[in-house]
């Protein structure tokens, strides 16, 4: 039996942020990604689902809302927004672990430096 299009598109938008919530979890679970890193993405997903499960109550209103006529493309506005925020917090933490690199690198000089002046003095 056929499934009609919108019930299709209904149970993907549905299912694809379920295998994600899993993939996310599975990746946690073997250390391969870090927990507090994992909250933003299951966040993220977890809007998703929210919105594709009362896409007639709730993501009809935020489309009106917003002045898109497709519930759908309001999905996929939304879903860029969240995305737009998961890379902004990325890019803060690179930020700081780039400052932290190369405080770690200017640290690490001075000490080579220490160590070399230290084996002068010795000999």
């Amino acid at each position: 039996m056929l499934i009609p299009f919108d019930a299709r598109i209904h149970l993907l938008s549905i299912a694809g942020p379920l295998v994600m919530i899993l993939v996310v979890l599975e990746m946690v679970r073997r250390r391969r990604l870090r927990e507090d890193y994992s909250l933003l993405w299951l966040g993220a997903f977890g809007v998703i689902i929210v919105l594709a499960i009362l896409r007639d109550a709730l993501l009809e209103r935020i489309a009106a809302i917003m002045g898109i006529y497709e519930a759908a493309n309001a999905m996929f506005v939304i879903g860029f927004a969240l995305l737009v925020l998961v890379l902004f917090q990325f890019s803060i933490v690179i930020t700081r672990l780039a400052r932290e690199n190369k405080q770690a690198a200017q640290h690490i000089a001075l000490l080579t430096q220490r160590i070399a002046e230290l084996e002068r003095k010795l000999d």
